[in-house]
């Protein structure tokens, strides 16, 4: 093949690519709910430095986390996506020499409030709902890779348990991801 022909098989090669992850993502979007795993007392300060490994953040994002993350009843597994994917975007999107993204929690009486905020490029408010959306991203695809599943994912296991999950942003200051 010619470099024309190399170049049209790298982009039919990269488009399969994201097909597949599209059909990923929308099956495991389409499990959330109807495959349940038992509730455990799960400790979030744990469960959180397990996904923060599993990420393996690039050196230059610093990753914090406050000391008061709680032990409550949950699906293990649920909270690990939760997290996942909050975490994940912020480290994907992150346009900052030097990256910090935080993650902590507040009690309001019988419920807990989390939040995993960054100093990316934030989000523009009249993007708030759709970023929520399946298949929505705000990037083009040729900028960053993304299935445009992962927050809608969040959002249907947060609701699924009664909570709500909201961002806050400043454009180029970065974004805090809010759920219950």
């Amino acid at each position: 093949l010619d470099a024309e022909g190399r170049k049209n098989l790298d982009l039919l090669g990269s488009r399969v690519k994201r097909m597949q992850n599209r059909i990923e993502g929308g099956l495991e979007y389409s499990r959330v709910g109807r495959i349940r795993e038992d509730m455990e007392m799960v400790d979030f300060n744990s469960l959180v430095k397990e996904v923060i490994d599993s990420l393996s953040p690039p050196e230059h994002i610093r990753i914090s986390i406050d000391a008061n993350l709680p032990v409550i009843r949950f699906e293990k597994t649920r909270a690990r996506q939760i997290f996942a994917n909050l975490i994940g975007n912020a480290i994907k999107y992150m346009d900052k020499p030097e990256g910090e993204i935080h993650i902590g929690c507040t009690s309001s009486g019988d419920s807990w409030t989390f939040y995993v905020g960054d100093n990316g490029p934030g989000i523009e408010a009249r993007y708030y709902e759709k970023i929520f959306q399946i298949f929505q991203t705000l990037h083009p695809r040729d900028q960053v890779e993304s299935t445009g599943i992962g927050l809608t994912i969040v959002k249907k296991i947060v609701e699924m348990y009664h909570g709500r999950i909201w961002v806050e942003s400043n454009v180029s200051m970065g974004s805090i991801f809010y759920f219950t």
